[in-house]
């Protein structure tokens, strides 16, 4: 793959950003925005998704299935196992987020759970190069800026433009549940969260407003949420790794918010076990994340401890396999 494809500037940042803010806008609504012209928006978004920087896509929440939870599992492994035992994992269409980590002693997994996790869960303790296993209940997932600014930590996107490029978008509250008539639409979304109406009308043989009614009614219940999967390196991250803390009772809930609007934390969650709240840190590098654990997470009242693991290789995003380090789609 030529070099020009893999790398990325200033203004390819920028529109990744405003796809942050709001995934489906239109190309015109943040060319406006970045002062830049609708064909370059179009052109260099085309081009890091066909290259693997970024791809958006459409999740279904697990705590807003019937049954549905969600987890962060925790893998010792056998020297020499950790590679085959996460590309293993990522293969699942129940998993996420899987790292090697630990300096490759380490393999973390976020997994979708159904029921009383016979499946996952109850197979993975019987693997024979698995040593240790820790799984953790999300309990609450945190919201917060950190989600949205972390590529562009000290961006100058005001209230007004991001209110403008979320226009016409803005969730209607519900108490939507997927349903097995809405697989059609979650399958296209999933692979291309920017589809257009026409393209999930011909995958649901919906009519086109039908399709927008749905996609509002799913994502203002909070049943769906589009998402980005980006290449943290080729975007200038270049230290990854995952926080366990451990907090006061009486101070969970500030300080799950407060981290997450942290720029950089991508992910905060409260979960059961040992250390009581998680997140997922990317920084340029590890000097930076040294200095942003003691000075930004130093600062908050609350915290006891915070265990540091960092990541040696992502082998999957949110729904991508990543291979040298750029995003593959999964098949058809």
């Amino acid at each position: 793959m030529a070099l020009e494809s893999r790398t990325t500037d200033h203004v390819d940042r920028q529109i990744l950003h405003a796809l942050q803010i709001a995934p489906r806008a239109p190309f015109a609504r943040i060319a406006t925005v970045l002062g830049v012209s609708e064909q370059t928006v179009a052109r260099r978004y085309q081009r890091m998704r066909g290259a693997g920087i970024v791809r958006v896509l459409a999740r279904m929440e697990p705590t807003h299935r019937p049954n549905g939870s969600y987890w962060s599992l925790r893998i010792g492994c056998r020297p020499g196992t950790a590679d085959a035992l996460a590309d293993a994992l990522a293969r699942r269409g129940d998993t996420s987020w899987i790292s090697i980590a630990a300096g490759g002693a380490e393999v973390t997994c976020g997994a979708e759970v159904e029921g009383d996790g016979s499946g996952l869960l109850h197979h993975l303790p019987r693997a024979s190069n698995v040593l240790t296993f820790t799984a953790h209940q999300m309990l609450h997932h945190f919201p917060g800026r950190g989600e949205i600014d972390w590529i562009l930590p000290d961006n100058d996107v005001t209230a007004e433009q991001r209110q403008f490029l979320a226009e016409g978008s803005a969730p209607r509250a519900g108490d939507a549940r997927v349903e097995a008539a809405d697989r059609p639409l979650i399958d296209e979304l999933s692979r291309d969260g920017r589809a257009s109406w026409a393209t999930l009308a011909a995958a649901t043989g919906w009519s086109q407003r039908q399709v927008a009614n749905r996609v509002g009614e799913l994502v203002g219940s909070r049943a769906v949420y589009f998402h980005l999967d980006v290449a943290d390196v080729l975007v200038g991250m270049h230290s990854a790794a995952n926080l366990w803390f451990t907090v006061a009772p009486a101070h969970l809930a500030s300080v799950g918010a407060r981290l997450a609007d942290h720029a950089e934390l991508g992910f905060v969650a409260a979960v059961t076990g040992s250390a009581n709240l998680t997140a997922a840190a990317r920084t340029p590098d590890a000097r930076a994340l040294y200095r942003y654990i003691t000075t930004k997470v130093a600062a908050i009242e609350g915290i006891h401890n915070v265990e540091i693991v960092p990541t040696l290789t992502r082998v999957k995003q949110s729904h991508s396999l990543m291979v040298d380090g750029l995003m593959r789609e999964p098949p058809r």
